[in-house]
């Protein structure tokens, strides 16, 4: 009974993560953006979030996932990601998957 528990209570927060990541992609949206957010989560917390902000910015870098990766590096002061879960709302681009595959083997990667 309590593994089952600790499933649904992970679903649950995979769903929501989920939400908030969409949050971002409305983000995008409202600015004539591609509409793809993500958020990155370390010990059951949002750590950074992310948003396209390619064209407002005029930076063909700023994709939600690149956005979110910078952030969260700055937050932990390092390159490496271990023991993170990033949620986006679309499979990444080449440039992002490259981003994504250079983490550790403990960053988890999900999408919609």
């Amino acid at each position: 009974m309590e593994l089952l528990s600790l499933k649904k209570n992970a679903i649950k927060d995979s769903k929501w993560f989920m939400e908030q990541a969409y949050k971002e992609a409305l983000k995008a949206y409202r600015t004539n953006e591609v509409p793809i957010g993500a958020v990155i989560v370390k010990n059951g917390e949002i750590i950074a979030r992310g948003h396209n902000e390619k064209e407002l910015k005029q930076d063909a870098t700023l994709h939600a996932e690149i956005t979110a990766i910078r952030k969260a590096c700055k937050k932990l002061n390092s390159w490496r990601l271990n023991d993170c879960d990033m949620y986006v709302t679309l499979e990444p681009c080449p440039m992002c998957a490259g981003a994504l595959i250079s983490q550790d083997k403990d960053f988890i990667y999900r999408r919609a």
